[in-house]
């Protein structure tokens, strides 16, 4: 969960605005720690990835493949780096 998520959670439920440092103060204090997102599918898997090129490379030739990279990405993904997790 972010900070910002977090902080509209609260403002939902009681009303209040803390700032991101007084959510973060608290949450460290009670055991909280950042963690670095990571950007790795939850899919990957190293043995079908190696079966899907082996398929395509029977199939196709280089100049009959287009790649498209990151088509349906979530662009929040991009601008945030930490998240809150349980030490």
């Amino acid at each position: 969960m972010y900070l910002d998520e977090l902080r509209d959670e609260i403002s939902k439920a009681r009303g209040k605005h803390p700032s991101l440092s007084t959510i973060w103060r608290t949450l460290h204090c009670t055991g909280y720690s950042r963690k670095k997102i990571t950007r790795e599918a939850r899919e990957r898997n190293l043995d079908k990835r190696a079966e899907y090129m082996y398929q395509i490379g029977l199939k196709y030739r280089p100049d009959q493949l287009i790649f498209v990279d990151k088509s349906s990405a979530d662009i929040w993904l991009f601008l945030v780096e930490w998240a809150v997790a349980v030490v």
